[in-house]
């Protein structure tokens, strides 16, 4: 437990640090950090199913959807499909059985825009309404999940008894869910009183609840990977916590949910 706590404390402030003060150059070489450790435990969870992708071709493609979508050099649309389009080729000149090659390249692609798809609307959501109101939202959003998993955690494990997914995560429960979203909804609430009073009240009770839902959903597809492979943990890189990509399952569904809303609004 103590280690846990630990990371924890060292984890929240380093993320603080840098969505406060890191300029948007060094806020998406964080992202691009991030989210090739997540890459490189996801083609490790997929070695486990025995599946065999080309982690060589998902990390290149993983920068390529990063630094194109902020480059904006190309449509979003366009650089995807030319994406899908050099996976097919990266799978046809492979020397492995035609089956394996399919089932290589759907590895490829899939862990490409999980990662790419999911992590990049968080620098938009950053940078993309005004340094101000970015910073803005995208603490209330990270106050949100975090205080919804600790929440949802401590309260599964004294109050839960109706299990939540028992295929997917059979320690998730109905009475955490519950107390998670809830948590997540007050701690929003208090930050909008005391912080962030020029945030419309509506929406910031609106996005809390959706950032809180999708955010135990990014968990669950997480776990699907987890019990896919027969694992516990994605890695054992965090001490007490398990991997990068144990860590931000919950970010990775909350991140382009909140862009989606506040594009409607602004």
């Amino acid at each position: 437990m103590f280690r846990r706590v630990v990371s924890a404390v060292v984890l929240v402030s380093v993320t603080l640090v840098v969505v406060l003060f890191a300029p948007p150059i060094l806020y998406l070489i964080a992202l691009g950090i991030i989210g090739s450790l997540s890459l490189y435990e996801y083609f490790r969870l997929t070695q486990k199913m025995g599946l065999r992708g080309q982690p060589w071709f998902g990390y290149a493609g993983f920068w390529l959807l990063l630094v194109g979508f902020r480059g904006a050099w190309f449509p979003a649309g366009m650089l995807s499909t030319n994406l899908l389009v050099a996976a097919f080729l990266a799978a046809m000149w492979r020397r492995d059985p035609v089956r394996d090659r399919v089932l290589g390249m759907m590895v490829n692609l899939v862990g490409i825009f999980y990662l790419g798809l999911c992590l990049y609307p968080s620098f938009a959501l950053r940078y993309s309404f005004g340094n101000h109101l970015g910073l803005e939202w995208t603490l209330a959003l990270l106050a949100v999940i975090w205080t919804g998993d600790t929440a949802a955690f401590l309260a599964g494990k004294k109050f839960g008894r109706t299990p939540f997914a028992p295929q997917l995560s059979p320690q998730k429960t109905n009475e955490g869910a519950v107390a998670g979203l809830l948590a997540g909804l007050l701690v929003a609430l208090l930050l909008r009183r005391f912080l962030f009073a020029d945030l419309p009240l509506r929406h910031v009770v609106a996005t809390s609840l959706l950032v809180g839902m999708f955010g135990q959903l990014g968990d669950l597809a997480e776990s699907m990977l987890k019990r896919a492979a027969a694992v516990k943990d994605s890695s054992n890189l965090i001490p007490g916590h398990g991997g990068v990509l144990d860590r931000i399952d919950s970010l990775l569904f909350a991140f382009p949910i909140m862009y989606l809303y506040l594009q409607q609004i602004y």
